[in-house]
């Protein structure tokens, strides 16, 4: 059963946290630390905040092994579904366009073609990378198991601006003045609130 906690992110974006000395997402003795990274650009009264804030979070090796790999398995797949379905519609519909002859509308030697395949290329490209993420996922399940069942999908975390790492996924509220992190392990997480006293946001299963 998955707990998650609501913690405050103070003004200058690092909220002083403490972990159990153990690996957070199955309750090994920590041997090592991944990095959990925040950053939100939020709107606080009338002006802009960049909000960041970076936890070193005690993995035991095979965990944070996991992080890694389940981060690539989401990375690459991503990266190489934005560059060819993105690229492939950027170019298709910028010559088209310019065919077509939206060149010719307003100022000369304007690029209004250019302007819009690139916004095509951006929107195809963002669910090109989200389409070839689910295939990567579905042809390395057999392998990667539970550990990448768990991960949310890396468009998801980039929309969201949170972050993942094996056993905990943390993720900012609009205004970037709390912080929700969610433990897979609840022994983990009922000794991260006995030496954090942080208020619940609820358990979640």
């Amino acid at each position: 059963m998955s707990r998650t906690f609501q913690v405050p992110l103070p003004d200058e974006g690092q909220a002083p946290l403490a972990f159990p000395a153990r690996c957070v997402g199955c309750g090994a003795p920590a041997q090592t630390e991944s990095t959990l990274l925040i950053n939100r650009l939020a709107m606080r009264g009338r002006k802009q905040v960049q909000v960041s804030a970076r936890y070193a979070i005690p993995h035991c090796a095979r965990c944070a092994r996991s992080t890694r790999v389940v981060f690539l398995a989401g990375l690459l797949p991503f990266g190489l579904g934005v560059l060819l379905v993105g690229g492939l519609v950027f170019f298709a519909a910028a010559f088209g366009l310019s065919a077509l002859g939206l060149d010719d509308y307003g100022q000369p030697n304007n690029a209004n073609s250019l302007v819009a395949g690139a916004a095509a290329g951006l929107v195809a490209g963002l669910a090109g990378g989200f389409l070839f993420e689910v295939a990567a996922r579905v042809l390395l399940l057999p392998w990667l198991g539970r550990a990448l069942w768990q991960a949310p999908l890396l468009a998801a975390q980039l929309l969201n601006d949170s972050d993942y790492v094996a056993g905990l996924t943390a993720k900012p509220d609009r205004e970037a003045r709390f912080l929700q992190l969610t433990f897979n392990n609840a022994a983990v997480a009922d000794e991260f609130a006995a030496l954090n006293r942080a208020n619940s946001g609820g358990a979640q299963t």
